[in-house]
């Protein structure tokens, strides 16, 4: 049976204390659930389009990932509607922040 661990790059756990800042705590936990995917064998291409997603819809919400509410899903999902986009691009954007924002368990910030 053969290895199903792989070096990525990155490097040790940094010891200073985290930022008292909301964006760049959030910034370094949408990097840390890229590591995740990366290190999980997800391919490039997957990793790109569903980080595109993750930023969109971070942006779309326009607060920190823990302060949204389910009246700003209802928003965004809403705006995206009114825009047109079809409703398997409305559940992607849904989709995609579960995956990160999800409380425990292998997509989420402090794994």
């Amino acid at each position: 049976m053969t290895s199903q661990l792989r070096v990525i790059e990155g490097g040790a756990v940094l010891l200073d204390p985290v930022t008292a800042d909301p964006w760049e705590f959030q910034a370094e936990c949408v990097e840390a659930f890229v590591a995740s995917w990366r290190a999980r064998g997800f391919s490039p291409v997957t990793v790109e389009n569903d980080i595109g997603l993750l930023e969109r819809t971070l942006t779309a919400l326009g607060r920190p990932a823990w302060d949204v509410t389910p009246e700003d899903i209802d928003r965004i999902v809403g705006d995206l509607a009114l825009a047109g986009r079809a409703a398997s691009t409305r559940r992607e954007y849904v989709q995609i922040f579960k995956g990160f924002h999800r409380p425990a368990g292998p997509q989420s910030c402090g794994d």
